[in-house]
């Protein structure tokens, strides 16, 4: 009975490294952070479509069952949502499907999608299935192996990060390095993952190839744990760079957590910051240095706008770039020329 139902349901992207073959029970119990479940729609809202393992949008309706990770969600432009405590009503608050009780909501988005979890999905022996049972990058010591990383870090969220980190790749890959792309914290989706390869990044990970459905509550080490294996992955692949996206602002709890801790800042070469305008860029810009990263280049939102970035380079006396412009080869040469410095790679190298 549950092995149809399972199979009848809509999966999400968040669930794609699962074997679902293997759901034959229901647990009861209330689920613990990336359980997978299986929720019934009650009410169509702020979702309307679900993302499921191949990328694709999938319209969702009332009575629709879906396979979903029990999680929590961080988002000022959406949710704020907290694990759910039991079984029953919660709300889908991500399209890549996180199942989570919403605590507060941004007044410019609808109100949740309303959901009724049915049941969390175990094993033949009961045992839940995890996100955690699932990974699929390798174990590894800290430290990045020798591999340039650049960070992308922004003001808030929709500041133009993921546009950011894209646009460098694609310079990368025009200048013909291979990139790594990596997500390494945030919620579970599946439109910035598919955007890396899209952008020429030979291959992309993220905190969900690592077991997480989101970061939220997640400890430093932990992400430092999650970059360190992306980076073994990146060199089993080849990778010459791994360009490396910080999801939301410089002051969600754990972004601020990470960029006060030396071990994870010791691991990058330096950062590009995207803004959604010149004052929170400038504040960013001024942040990453305290925190005793170089600031490779400033873009982001704030670039639409040729007097707003003006005054963010006459503030900070940092170049600013367009998403467009860092798309070049001349361009990415120049702002990243000290991130490979005396590395083995160096930019204009590679044929």
């Amino acid at each position: 009975m549950v092995a149809i139902q399972v199979a009848n349901a809509k999966r999400a992207f968040i669930t794609r490294n699962v074997d679902l073959s293997l759901a034959e029970r229901f647990g009861n119990q209330a689920p613990e952070a990336g359980d997978l479940v299986l929720a019934r729609v009650e009410r169509i809202r702020q979702h309307t479509r679900l993302e499921d393992p191949s990328g694709r949008r999938v319209w969702i309706y009332r009575g629709d069952r879906l396979v979903l990770a029990a999680g929590s969600r961080y988002a000022t432009a959406q949710y704020r949502a907290e694990l759910p405590s039991a079984l029953g009503a919660c709300h889908l608050v991500a399209a890549g499907g996180i199942a989570a009780c919403v605590s507060d909501r941004n007044s410019q988005v609808k109100p949740a999608t309303e959901l009724f979890l049915e049941g969390v999905l175990a094993d033949a022996e009961g045992v839940p299935l995890n996100l955690k049972r699932f990974q699929r990058l390798p174990p590894a010591s800290i430290g990045n192996h020798g591999l340039p990383l650049v960070m992308v870090v922004g003001s808030d969220m929709d500041a133009g990060k993921t546009t950011m980190a894209c646009a460098a790749i694609r310079g990368l890959s025009n200048a013909g390095y291979r990139v790594q792309g990596a997500k390494l914290t945030g919620t579970g989706a599946g439109p910035d993952y598919w955007r890396m390869y899209d952008a020429g990044a030979i291959d992309v990970a993220d905190f969900v190839d690592a077991g997480f459905a989101s970061t939220v509550g997640a400890t430093p080490a932990q992400v430092i744990d999650i970059l360190s294996r992306i980076g073994r992955r990146a060199m089993q692949k080849q990778a010459d760079v791994m360009v490396v996206e910080v999801a939301d602002g410089l002051l969600q709890p754990e972004t601020e957590a990470l960029m006060s801790t030396q071990e994870f800042v010791g691991l990058f070469g330096g950062v590009l910051v995207a803004g959604d305008s010149a004052a929170a860029a400038t504040y960013v810009a001024q942040r990453v240095a305290m925190a005793g990263l170089p600031v490779f280049a400033i873009s982001g939102v704030l670039t639409r706008s040729p007097v707003a970035s003006r005054e963010v380079a006459a503030a900070t006396a940092l170049p600013v770039h367009t998403p467009e412009q860092l798309q070049s080869v001349e361009v990415i040469q120049s702002v990243l020329a000290s991130l490979f410095r005396g590395c083995d790679v160096a930019l204009g190298a590679v044929d």
